[in-house]
Parts: structure tokens; C-alpha cells; sequence
């Protein structure tokens, strides 16, 4: 039966065409829904379509890629029909059959061995001879759609598939494809095109990060079969101080058209290549300056689209123009000391991670509202190693001191398909990109009387935890840098009445050194080489006392294996309970570090639990296993909160021989092998290199005590609106 006109014209057409372009076996990969955003839901498939009159046997065929299938005996794609290979044939079964019971059970084929790819996969189609008879090598985001969110973001379960517009199409073109809600083993009657509109991918800017002056060509491979009959780029410009933030009505009308071209003169390199190029003039290019930019095309048959697609949460491309940073001046106490000019090399020392917003959001974010929710309310560019993450989301984080210390911790948010890059302290590219960002503002809490240690607390802890085979968040530092007034220097910006009278040195782009913090999360286990399982972060101020910040695949959905977990450890009597249940080879690193930085903020909190997925053997049998990890390593070495036991040694643990012996020869190992003079000084001295001069010069810590040692913010004016204790 056929659901619409436009499927009864689609087999009318597949009969004319079926020997035309369809050659050799006529099997083509037609929908491939990957990343469910119910991650419980193991609906993954990959559909296939036979675009020819006659059935095709698929005895002995394979999928291969992320993925791997074999096709038993026996195995028809009927003519014009549609089948899936699926991660799990009853759960696609159990998901949309009750919408569509016309799916007969043998279109679907099962399940499938390993996983697609969330951000990217390759998969191929071979026949019985193994050879390839197609392949669709996709990527999360543009040039290609975007998924893995629920549709609306209200309704779970709702994540769209990608799926190619027309089987007759180029599948290997990233625009033969858009987003919509699956339909597996079906007509994909959302998206269906007669005629695509032109197909643009390698879109560029060149250079990537622009300097004053200096003209940027952007340029995109456009091709039609019907022609190209225009492609103009529309930019907007971004001013310092003058944030557009995408919910703005400015956002939607300033846009400026210029035309691209394919003649060969100007910027462009090459006439009738299928690259289309523009050059944006020296006169646009202004330090501290954000262009966006998006492309609009059309065809000889006047289909227009417009880039990036609508499913993209970033609808822009953009670059930022930024000449370098700057020599900074301020003194340690204005007024009292004399003023210290630190020069762009000290400036410079660490990464610069530039954020773009409004000053009121700004000011509003880490001072005034004191918000203490977890919603990211906030709306700015993030802009780092020459790459611009627009339109992320941002807020202060940290608990009960949140906004204590007027130099307050901030988290970001980025969107799907534009996760974060970081680099650590050598310039190494994390294995892992961030969907989160989490800053700690190196700055101790107030009440502990110390000032200088600028996150090497955390830092060294995190590392000894890793050293030792606990996985722990990675870190690195960075010179944080705010544009949300006209100038860099704060002296020439607006004053903050009644606290100030004028600009101050308090006022410009410089906001410090920050550290940023690993978020604990589906992406930290990746990182950490984990299976993806179900991680919690402990914490009374929570329902049931956690959060579950990953959800595995297979795990418990309803918090049930970590409270039955917790229930069953704080009654445990017997060694041979803990074998069986926690991975002691790891608590016992963790016993170690623990008391080796000194770590006595362990109540209820400032720790995780994971389970892993994959059965352990050991002598107490074969097991899942759970994971105590570290976390908030900032009161540690002498910022020392209490002498409060971590939750399994509070339960006794290691109140039997077997486990207390084990763990002494553990601790052994760690003070021989790593927390001894020798290396952990070496480590120390390895550490306060990267913020601190070893020959005794000015360096960036100086710079950000002279920042916050005296702000504004921290004197007895700014109370009750900036802090709160």
C-alpha cells in the first residue's frame, strides 16, 4: 500500500529508472540512525533500499565499519523494498511497530556487532564476494545533518535519523542527505526530493584567525546538475562591546550580501573548478572583531538552500580577527604599590580562551543574579586555538561558594556537533572533545587565609590519581580573556558606579588564570578508555543523594544499581562482598592519593561512582564492578578541610586482613614508585613551570594577583550585590 502521492510516484519512477543509474546490484544505503537520544533505547540501524524491479539475494552480504554484519543464507531485499540491520531487532520492533504493524519481522535483520559512531562512521556494503557495493562515510554536523537530540527536546525518544532525499541520488554526497524522524524499513517520505538543491560542502575561510588588515577569502565546492546559478555569502558583523547574541532580532536582519564567484579573476583560483570564492576586504578586518558568515545558494531550477542547515544549533560559520594579546599594566594594590607592566611573552604564557558576550549577561552571570541552579542561561562566543564555538551556553558553577569570591568558577555548554577541542599543558589535543567546560577559578576559598597556589592543587592531585591508575578529570591551564566593552583596556572602558568613578585596570579583556576541569561524563570515561556505564556524582543536595551524569546503554535508568549499591556497601561484612562488587585494585590507588594530597573533603560528596559495564574476573568470581573516582580536589595538600574517610572506608572496607594487607602493599608501591621526595617534587616543579617563572621573573600569576588581589569586586562596597558568603 502506498502511503501518499508522492511514495505512488516515487515506485512509479524507481520502474523507469531501475536499469538506468542504478548499476550492478541496485542496494544502496538509505537511512542510518545513529545516537539515539535515549541511550537505553538500542535502536540503532542502518536501512538499506533495493532501487531496482527485481529482488536481490543478500545471502552471505556484510556490513563493515563501526559496525559489522553478515547477511545469512537465504536473505531477500524484495524489489523497490526496504530492510534494516539493527543493533536490536526487538527493541525496533518493540519502538515503531506499534505505529506502523504493517513491518513485517523479516525486514529486520540482527542484531548488528559494535556500535555507529556518534561523531562520525564509515559504513560499507559488500556483496558475497566481498566486494564493496556501497559506502556512506558520515560526520555529525555540517556538511552533514545534525541528530542525536530528541525532536522536540521535550519529548524523548523523538532523536531523528539521517536519510538520503532520492535512492537515485549521489549517497556519498553529504547534501543528498537531511534529518527527520526514522522510518525504518520504509519510504523516507519526510525528506524526498525530486531535485535537490546544490550540494555544498568544503566551506572555508582562509586565514582561519585573521589579523588586522588582513583580507579573508572564504570559499565552498558548489555543484547542481542543473547548474549553479548564484552562491552569496551573507556576513554579520560583531563589534567589541557590542555582543549579538542569537535571540537577538539583530541576529536575524543584519546580515550583509556579497556575491561569490567561479571566473577565475579576483580570489578566485581557478574558472569553472566547482569552488566558489569571495574576498572580504582588509577595511572589515578589526582586532577583537567576530565576523559570522552563512551561504546562501541557487540552482538553475531556483532550489535555494541556505547554510548551515536548519537542524545545526550553530546556523553560522564565523572567524574572529584578534592581533595577539597585549603587554597588561595594574598594581598589586592601586593607590598603595607601584604599577607593573607585564609584557605580551608573560601575557602570552598560557592559552588564550576568549569569551564574546554582553556585559549585563556577563556581570549578570558571575555576580548578580547568584543563581545557583544548574540551566545555562547565559549566551556567548567561546573562541579558542584560531576556532570560533558560537551561540554556547554558560554559567557560574560550584556549589555553597559560588559566588564567594568575586573571582567566581564558570561552566560552558556547547552544542552538538560543535564539542570543544582542548589541549593540555604541552599543546596536545585531548583524545576526547568537551560537551562541557568546566573552569575552576584558582583562587582558594576565603576562609582557608591562603592565596597563590593558583589550581596547583588540583592539578597535581588529578595527576597523581592518574598516575595511579585512578581516572581522575585532566587539566590545563588558561589566560581567560572577556570581550563585552569597547576597549582592552580597561582604563578606557566604563566605570562601575558608586564602587568606581572610571575605567580601572579591572575593567579590560583580562580576567585571568583559570584552570579548566574535565567534566565526569559520558565523554570522560572515552578519554579514560572506560566502558560506557552509568557514572553518579555523590551528593546529598541531590534526590536520592546523586546524579547520574552518564547513562550506559545497558544500565539501570532509574538510579536503582547505585542506591541498591550504596544500601548494600554500608552493611557489606565480608571481604569477599567487596571483591565481588568493587574494584579494590583501583580503591586502593585511590586510598593512597587520598591520603597522600591530604583529601578530607570526602563527606557525602566531591566523589563518583561508576559501574562498569564489562564483567571483571577475579579470585571472588566474575563481576560487574564499581569505581569510587575522585573529585573537587581544591581543599587538599595545606588547605586541609578535615579528616573525614571516604564512603567505602567509612563502611570498612578494609577491616579484613585480605583487603587491609592488600592495601598497605599498595600504598608501599605508590610511596616507592611516585610520593616520595624525588618525584613528586619533580612533579611539583614540572607543574608551577607552566603558570610561574623558575628563574624568579614576572609571570602570568603575578598578573592575576594584581587582578584580584584588590578588585573592586572583593572590597566591602560590593556586598550584598556582587558576592555572596
Amino acid at each position: 500500500m502506498f502511503t501518499s502521492l508522492r511514495s505512488f510516484l516515487y515506485h512509479i519512477a524507481l520502474i523507469v529508472v531501475a536499469s538506468g543509474w542504478a548499476a550492478g546490484h541496485g542496494v544502496v544505503i538509505n537511512e542510518i540512525h545513529y545516537d539515539p537520544d535515549v541511550k537505553t533505547e538500542l535502536v540503532e540501524f542502518v536501512e538499506l533500499h533495493n532501487t531496482k524491479a527485481v529482488d536481490a539475494d543478500l545471502s552471505g552480504w556484510s556490513l563493515a565499519g563501526g559496525i559489522s554484519y553478515e547477511f545469512p543464507a537465504g536473505s531477500v531485499l524484495p524489489a523497490g523494498g526496504w530492510i534494516i540491520v539493527a543493533q536490536d531487532p526487538y527493541g525496533i520492533h518493540a519502538k515503531w511497530n506499534i505505529g506502523r504493524p504493517e513491518i513485517p519481522p523479516d525486514l529486520g535483520f540482527g542484531p548488528f556487532e559494535g556500535k555507529l559512531g556518534n561523531d562520525g562512521d564509515t559504513v560499507r556494503l559488500r556483496d558475497a564476494e566481498g566486494d564493496e557495493v556501497d559506502v556512506v562515510d558520515y560526520q555529525l554536523g555540517f556538511p552533514w545533518p545534525t541528530v542525536g537530540d530528541a525532536v522536540p527536546e521535550t519529548r524523548p525518544g523523538t532523536g531523528n535519523s539521517i536519510q538520503l532525499v532520492n535512492p537515485q541520488f549521489d549517497n556519498d554526497l553529504s547534501g543528498s542527505w537531511r534529518s527527520a524522524a526514522p522510518t525504518p524499513a520504509a519510504f523516507n517520505e519526510t525528506v524526498y526530493l525530486d531535485n535537490t538543491p546544490p550540494h555544498i560542502r568544503q566551506v572555508k575561510h582562509s586565514p582561519e584567525q585573521p589579523t588586522s588588515g588582513e583580507p579573508v577569502t572564504i570559499s565552498a565546492k558548489v555543484t547542481d546538475s542543473d547548474g549553479v546559478a548564484s552562491v552569496t555569502v551573507q556576513y554579520q558583523i560583531v563589534e567589541p562591546g557590542d555582543y549579538i547574541n542569537i535571540e537577538d532580532w539583530r541576529y536575524r536582519t543584519s546580515w550583509t550580501d556579497v556575491a561569490m564567484r567561479d571566473d577565475g579573476l579576483g580570489a578566485d583560483a581557478e574558472a569553472d573548478d566547482s569552488v566558489y570564492t569571495v574576498q572580504l576586504p582588509s577595511s572589515l578586518q578589526k582586532h577583537r572583531r567576530l565576523v559570522r558568515y552563512r551561504i546562501l545558494t541557487v540552482d538553475g531550477g531556483n532550489h535555494s538552500l541556505l547554510l548551515p542547515y536548519a537542524d545545526d544549533p550553530q546556523p553560522n560559520f564565523a572567524y574572529f580577527v584578534y592581533d595577539g594579546v597585549p603587554a597588561w599594566r595594574g598594581a598589586d594594590r592601586p593607590g598603595v604599590t607601584a604599577v607593573v607592566e607585564y609584557g605580551a611573552d608573560v601575557m602570552r604564557s598560557l592559552p588564550v580562551y576568549h569569551l564574546l558576550s554582553k556585559k549585563s549577561d556577563v556581570e549578570t552571570a558571575t555576580w548578580f543574579e547568584h543563581y545557583a541552579g544548574s540551566d545555562y542561561k547565559w549566551l556567548g562566543t567561546l573562541v579558542y586555538d584560531g576556532k570560533v564555538y558560537d551561540h554556547v551556553r554558560y554559567r557560574a558553577r560550584g556549589g555553597v561558594w559560588r559566588y564567594a569570591m568575586g573571582k567566581n568558577m564558570w561552566k560552558f555548554n556547547f552544542n552538538r556537533g560543535h564539542r570543544f577541542q582542548a589541549r593540555d599543558d604541552y599543546g596536545r589535543k585531548y583524545k576526547t572533545k568537551w560537551d562541557k567546560l568546566n573552569f575552576s577559578a584558582c583562587i582558594q576559598q576565603g576562609s582557608f587565609g591562603q592565596r597563590g597556589e593558583h589550581g596547583m592543587f588540583e592539578a597535581l592531585s588529578s595527576k597523581l590519581f592518574n598516575m595511579a591508575g585512578v581516572p581522575a578529570s585532566k587539566t590545563n591551564w588558561v589566560n581567560f580573556r572577556i570581550i563585552d566593552e569597547p576597549f582592552e583596556d580597561g582604563t578606557s572602558n566604563a566605570a562601575h558606579p558608586p564602587l568606581t568613578n572610571r575605567g580601572t585596570q579591572y575593567d579590560g579583556d583580562f580576567w585571568g588564570v583559570y584552570m579548566t576541569l574535565e567534566q565526569m561524563d559520558g565523554r570522560f570515561l572515552d578519554e579514560h578508555a572506560l566502558p560506557d556505564g552509568n557514572l553518579y556524582k555523590m551528593d546529598q543536595a541531590y534526590p536520592n543523594g546523586c546524579k547520574l551524569n552518564n547513562q550506559g546503554p545497558t544500565g539501570a535508568a532509574d538510579k536503582s544499581d547505585v542506591l541498591d549499591f550504596r544500601s548494600r556497601y554500608q552493611s557489606a561484612s565480608s571481604a569477599a562482598w567487596w571483591g565481588a562488587n568493587v574494584n579494590l585494585d583501583s580503591y586502593y590507588g585511590l586510598y593512597a592519593i587520598y591520603h597522600a594530597v591530604w583529601h578530607g573533603d570526602i563527606t557525602s560528596k566531591n566523589h563518583f561512582f561508576y559501574l562498569n559495564p564489562e564483567a571483571t574476573t577475579n579470585e571472588w568470581g566474575t563481576n560487574t564492578l564499581w569505581w569510587q573516582l575522585p573529585w573537587d580536589l581544591d581543599l587538599t595538600w595545606t588547605c586541609y578541610y578535615s579528616s573525614m574517610k571516604d564512603p567505602f572506608s567509612r563502611s570498612g572496607v578494609l577491616s579484613h586482613n585480605i583487603t587491609d594487607i592488600a592495601c598497605r602493599n599498595r600504598v608501599r608501591e605508590i610511596c616507592d614508585l611516585l610520593f616520595n621526595p624525588e618525584q613528586t617534587n619533580q612533579l611539583i616543579d614540572e607543574f608551577a613551570a607552566v603558570i610561574n617563572d623558575p628563574q624568579g621573573g614576572l609571570s602570568i600569576v603575578d598578573a592575576d594577583r594584581a587582578m584580584w588581589d584588590y578588585h573592586w569586586v572583593v572590597g566591602g562596597g560590593a556586598y550584598p550585590k556582587y558576592l555572596n558568603r
